[in-house]
């Protein structure tokens, strides 16, 4: 296995004032209740620049380890299902650029601003990407991928709904394919995952402290990222814990999948000042996987 060189840092000081310009108006809104994800996706990257919030990154050695061989082989075709931002397209960049691979990448998601900043990321590292606006439940394709590739993305989706979307994943690969994916393991959780009031306040605070840290960096003013700190941390958008590597197992293979490997592995917080809540970096374990379609 080729070992690639050290992880490439990201040009986030430069896209994180571009998500925040575009989410207002590309976000998508629900159509029942109007609401924008505009919260998520203008802030997220803001989140990552200050370091506060568990990304591909941390997983780098397992995606490393889980998809170099497939590269090896010569596997090519990959589909990103779901993402906030390019975090994971930079990650496939490093693993592909390692091998001397060209391969051909498929963004799907529901809402368009990540789509314009993988397409904005692509564009700027000559990659061929294929940026998808679509629910990947309704998701097809003629060609089949030779791998899926997420990150924390099962969360998004209510227990009920979770084997359509593994099901969906299982039709999309050719036989042979592989889904890479990682997600956060909460026993304890509640149905729902949101802010606790303390931990909005706390979340406010540091993010003011990091604003005012990285003044060179960043073009927001504290008013602002107040303002996005705020909303993010009260949005009505919340996550579905998943509980168990059992619930992931029986999910799996229930769609038809192999299960080649699956890891429970902790993530610890890169900064002493990451605020507590969900999303953020530090004291919690994932389930990485590698599923294959025979």
């Amino acid at each position: 296995m080729t070992t690639p060189a050290p992880y490439p840092e990201e040009p986030l000081a430069v896209s994180a004032p571009l998500a925040r310009e575009i989410a207002p108006s590309l976000c998508h809104r629900d159509p029942a209740s109007g609401e924008s994800c505009a919260w998520y996706h203008g802030f997220w990257q803001y989140l990552r620049l200050f370091d506060f919030i568990t990304t591909p990154r941390d997983h780098a050695e397992f995606y490393r380890t889980a998809l170099s061989p497939a590269i090896a082989a010569g596997q090519r075709r990959v589909l990103i299902s779901g993402t906030a931002d390019y975090a994971l397209l930079h990650c496939l960049r490093w693993l592909f650029e390692a091998q001397g691979a060209s391969p051909t990448i498929t963004v799907l998601d529901l809402c368009a601003t990540p789509l314009r900043l993988n397409e904005w990321y692509a564009a700027r590292h000559g990659l061929a990407v294929r940026a998808v606006r679509s629910d990947i439940l309704a998701y097809s394709h003629a060609s089949p991928f030779d791998m899926i590739c997420t990150h924390s993305f099962l969360g998004r989706f209510a227990p009920e709904d979770r084997p359509r979307l593994v099901a969906r994943w299982h039709e999309l690969l050719r036989p042979g394919g592989r889904v890479v994916t990682v997600n956060r393991i909460r026993p304890e959780a509640p149905e729902r995952v949101g802010f606790t009031p303390d931990q909005a306040k706390g979340l406010r605070e540091r993010v003011l402290a990091a604003t005012a840290a990285a003044q060179n960096r960043i073009d927001v003013s504290p008013e602002v990222i107040a303002t996005m700190a705020d909303a993010y941390a009260h949005a009505k958008q919340k996550t579905h814990p998943v509980r168990s590597v059992a619930e992931l197992e029986e999910l799996f293979r229930g769609a038809g999948f192999r299960l080649e490997q699956v890891i429970v592995a902790p993530v610890g917080p890169r900064s002493t000042q990451a605020p507590l809540g969900p999303t953020m970096s530090g004291g919690a374990n994932y389930a990485q996987i590698v599923a294959i379609r025979d």
